[in-house]
C-alpha cells in the first residue's frame, strides 16, 4: 500500500470526468456539485447525454453552463455512450477518462488519488475509489461517516474487478486493446474491458478515497430491462472469454440464481436481484429467451471475441519487444 505523499507528481494531467446521463436529473442535483468540489488541478466534467426527454439540459444550463456537453442523438446505453464521451475527451487532450454514472457522490480527493495511483504503479490502467452502495444498497449516512474518518490517500494493486460507476481509465490502454464492446449496451461491459485489458498485461488498482453509488439509480425505473440485460451480458461475457466448461459452468448458474425455488442468496445484493426479478416460471422464461438471443448471436460475439484477443496478442507481442 501506498501513501500520495511518496507518490504523487506536482504535474497534472488532464482528466475527464465523463458524466453519462438519460433522465437523471434528479441525481444530477447531487451528482454534479459533488464532482464540481474536486480539488484536482486539471480536470474536465463532460455530460454525455443519451436523448434525455426529462428537463436535464434545461437544469445544466442553468445551474452548471460551463459543463461541456455532448449529446449523442439516441440512447446508445452505459457502452455507446461512453464510447462517445471517451473519443471527444480523447480529441480534447484527456490523459485520463473517468466513467462516472449521474447518481454518486464523491470525495474532492477522488482525482487527486487515482493520478497518483496511476503515476506510482505504471502497469495500472484502471482505478477506482472504495465504494459505498455499489452491490449491496447503502445509506447515505455510511458514506459521510467514511468521508469524516477518511486520514489520507492510499493506494493499492488489486485483482477484484472495478465496478464501472466511477471508473478512471488510462486512455493509452484503448489503441492498444480496442474501445468498450457496444454489444452488451449495458451491463458487464466494463467487465468485459478489463479482461482484455489483463490478458494483454495491464493491472487494476483501488484508492481508499470513499465514493457512494446510489445503486441502480436510472434502471431502478426499468426492472425488467435492467434483468434481461443482466442475464444476457453474463452469458454473453462467459461465452466470449471463457472455456467450454466454465461457459456451461456460468451459464448453468444463472439459471440456479433465477430459478430454483429454494435459492437463498443475499437478494439484498443487486447483481443478485437482476437475476432473480420475478417468480421461478418468469425468471425461467427470462433465463430461456437470454440463450437464445446468445445462440443467435454466436457468429456475431466469436468476430468480437476474434478482433479483441487480436489486439491483445499485438499489445503483448508490442510489451516483450520493449522488454528486449
Amino acid at each position: 500500500m501506498t501513501t500520495v505523499s511518496e507518490a504523487y507528481s506536482k504535474t497534472a494531467p488532464l482528466v475527464y470526468v465523463i458524466v453519462l446521463n438519460y433522465n437523471g436529473r434528479m441525481h444530477l442535483e447531487y451528482c454534479l456539485p459533488s464532482i464540481a468540489a474536486s480539488d484536482y488541478q486539471n480536470f474536465r466534467v463532460l455530460l454525455v447525454d443519451n436523448a434525455s426527454t426529462d428537463d436535464s439540459l434545461d437544469f445544466l444550463q442553468t445551474s452548471f453552463p460551463n459543463i461541456e456537453v455532448l449529446q449523442t442523438g439516441n440512447n446508445l446505453g452505459w457502452a455507446g455512450g461512453n464510447n462517445a464521451g471517451i473519443a471527444y475527451a480523447i480529441e480534447n487532450g484527456a490523459r485520463y477518462v473517468v466513467l462516472a454514472n449521474n447518481d454518486i457522490r464523491v470525495h474532492p480527493q477522488w482525482i487527486t488519488a487515482a493520478v497518483a495511483a496511476f503515476e506510482a504503479l505504471p502497469d495500472v490502467a484502471f482505478v477506482s475509489g472504495t465504494v459505498f452502495g455499489d452491490v449491496i444498497p447503502t445509506p447515505l449516512e455510511e458514506y459521510d461517516k467514511a468521508c469524516a474518518r477518511w486520514q489520507g490517500i492510499k493506494f493499492w494493486r488489486t485483482n477484484e474487478f472495478l465496478s464501472g460507476m466511477a471508473l478512471f481509465v488510462d486512455t493509452e490502454i484503448f489503441p492498444r486493446i480496442g474501445t468498450i464492446d457496444e454489444a452488451y449496451w449495458a451491463y458487464c461491459e466494463e467487465t468485459d474491458l478489463e479482461i482484455r485489458a489483463e490478458a494483454a498485461g495491464f493491472a487494476r488498482a483501488a484508492t481508499n478515497v470513499p465514493v457512494w453509488h446510489h445503486s441502480s439509480g436510472t434502471f431502478s425505473r426499468y426492472r425488467l430491462r435492467a434483468a434481461y440485460l443482466a442475464i444476457r451480458n453474463s452469458m454473453r461475457l462467459t461465452i466470449k472469454h471463457d472455456r467450454p466448461l466454465r461457459q456451461i459452468k456460468a451459464i448453468l448458474h444463472i439459471f440456479y440464481v433465477g430459478c430454483w425455488p429454494f435459492y437463498r442468496g443475499n437478494t439484498a445484493d443487486v447483481t443478485i436481484a437482476r437475476l432473480r426479478p420475478r417468480n421461478v416460471l418468469a425468471n425461467l422464461g427470462l433465463d430461456l429467451y437470454c440463450l437464445s438471443w446468445n445462440l443467435f448471436n454466436l457468429p456475431a460475439t466469436i468476430r468480437r471475441r476474434r478482433a479483441d484477443y487480436a489486439l491483445v496478442r499485438q499489445e503483448r507481442d508490442r510489451q516483450v519487444q520493449l522488454k528486449n
